[in-house]
């Protein structure tokens, strides 16, 4: 193993170890380090360096005019790490114990990735040290379901994250599968990515991926298909009286309730739909009446048709489904958004109750929900998004959480993405909402401050404890080398056996010709 040696200890104060840098070595916020010490091996994340000088005052003036030279101790550099792990010659583990003043300090090695063990199943991007790049790391697929989330400002690399981790969704199925919802429309086509490529060209697209678009006019819940329970899915604030008159209104006029309580109010107002359903308070009914005339025609027709009945059955044939729903009000996207996850997960759930043998078949689902701080607001009422981050990790239904907005999520639900991937973030208030609540982030304000697009912060329990700097794989050459891969054609037959054929062919028809 080739080493380079950074440094040495300086000192140690519990979790914490500061080292004097050795000239001509440069190391980079979060950059991994190993500890010698010993018969153990220490790891460690930069979290803080600074400069000083061992001169007087006066001394570095005259040295900064260059009116003397105090020679190559006049000044150092200092380095701060935190520990996160101990190793021995029996295993790995939390650090039990700390380095020693004048332990050599070295820069994380490719051999390093090993003892680390970053790399899983669904390979996000590599370990980032300094200008390098060394191991994969990557989560498990038994991660999805304990929840996850990715945050980054515009602009940050998000979408190219999101692509990548959903096309290892993609290659790995019918063990996993996606849902994902796509706000900007920009996932089909990669659009923002450079050369743009998106999900359309990824080569399962046509196998392994269904794509539907608002705009397409394919996108439709027919209110006959909307049973009272439906509406709390999509009006979470109702209360038991609104619910309770859907209830009635539903047992009298069968599937058609909507369609007909809407022509009622229409034409005697809430004495109309009382009348019908034998209910009086007019409080209640107009509340009940105004969600009912909020559905859009465009996406609620009266017919019985749903294309969420088809996602719900893709999925469990592990089809990944994206759902676009750019290009319509936020109102209308909320309302097809919940009704669809609703329907996926309650899927599982009820497999998961019901037929747990056949449950057991489902591919492990991830649900990608951009700009997750809409639905996740604690000033919000709860919807199944929140119930999903709180209660489905037993049905192996995951949650990707997608915002710029960290500090707009609920806390507890906040508190249940066990996977973060974060990313450039420069709103302040955003910044400590991250490093105050993600274990392992209490140092890394500044580091989250400074990274590059396509650079991120990985924290993924319990597997991953401790922030892991790493450089997110780029999409389109993730595609290249997938193709490299996937598209070998069989050895085809000599080229003369295949001319000798063409020419046989030929001679039969002239002869046919002839005669």
């Amino acid at each position: 193993m080739s080493e380079k040696e950074a440094g040495f200890v300086r000192e140690v104060r519990g979790d914490q170890a500061s080292f004097f840098l050795r000239k001509g070595t440069s190391l980079s916020f979060g950059q991994i380090v190993r500890i010698e010490s010993g018969s153990k091996s220490f790891y460690a994340r930069v979290v803080d360096a600074r400069s000083a000088s061992t001169l007087k005052t006066d001394e570095q003036l005259r040295e900064a005019e260059g009116k003397e030279s105090f020679g190559p101790y006049s000044s150092y550099r200092h380095v701060d790490a935190v520990l996160f792990l101990e190793r021995d010659a029996k295993k790995v583990r939390t650090p039990t114990f700390n380095p020693d003043y004048r332990d050599k300090v070295y820069v994380a090695s490719p051999d390093d990735c090993s003892v680390l063990k970053l790399a899983g199943e669904l390979e996000i991007g590599h370990l980032r040290s300094g200008e390098q790049v060394l191991g994969s790391v990557g989560i498990d697929v038994e991660t999805i379901p304990r929840m996850m989330g990715m945050f980054g400002m515009t602009g940050s690399g998000k979408t190219n994250t999101e692509l990548i981790l959903n096309a290892r969704v993609i290659d790995n199925s019918p063990k996993t599968v996606g849902l994902i919802f796509d706000f900007a429309g920009q996932l089909l086509e990669g659009k923002e990515i450079k050369p743009q490529r998106g999900l359309r060209d990824h080569p399962l697209f046509h196998s392994k991926v269904r794509y539907y678009s608002a705009r397409e006019g394919k996108m439709l819940v027919g209110l006959r298909t909307l049973h009272p329970e439906k509406l709390l899915t999509i009006f979470p604030e109702i209360g038991p009286p609104q619910y309770k008159l859907a209830k009635k209104l539903y047992e009298k006029l069968g599937k058609v309730w909507i369609e007909e309580s809407r022509e009622a109010y229409g034409v005697e107002g809430y004495a109309g739909v009382g009348k019908i359903a034998g209910y009086k308070n007019k409080t209640v009914i107009e509340a009940l009446m105004l969600k009912l005339t909020h559905l859009s025609p465009a996406l609620f027709p009266p017919n019985d048709y749903c294309f969420i009945e088809e996602v719900t059955q893709n999925v469990s044939k592990g089809i990944t489904c994206l759902i676009d729903i750019s290009g319509i009000s936020f109102e209308e996207q909320h309302d097809i958004t919940c009704l669809t996850a609703s329907s996926v997960a309650l899927h599982y759930k009820r497999m998961w109750e019901g037929n747990y043998e056949e449950w057991q078949k489902l591919p492990t689902l991830l649900i990608t929900l951009e700009e997750a701080h809409e639905f996740l607001d604690p000033n919000r009422p709860k919807n199944i998004f929140s119930d999903i981050a709180l209660t489905y990790r037993k049905y192996r239904v995951g949650l990707n959480a997608v915002t710029p907005r960290p500090s707009r999520i609920n806390p507890d639900v906040f508190a249940e993405l066990w996977t973060k991937v974060i990313m450039k973030t420069e709103l302040r208030r955003d910044r400590a909402y991250l490093t105050e609540n993600t274990p392992y982030l209490e140092y890394s304000d500044t580091e989250i401050k400074m990274l590059d697009v396509g650079e991120a912060l990985i924290v993924s329990e319990p597997k991953i404890r401790f922030a892991v700097p790493i450089k997110v794989v780029h999409y389109p050459e993730h595609l290249d080398e997938r193709e490299k891969v996937d598209y070998k054609l069989p050895q085809s037959r000599a080229l003369s056996e295949m001319d000798e054929k063409l020419r046989r062919l030929r001679q039969a028809g002239e002869g046919l010709d002839r005669e």
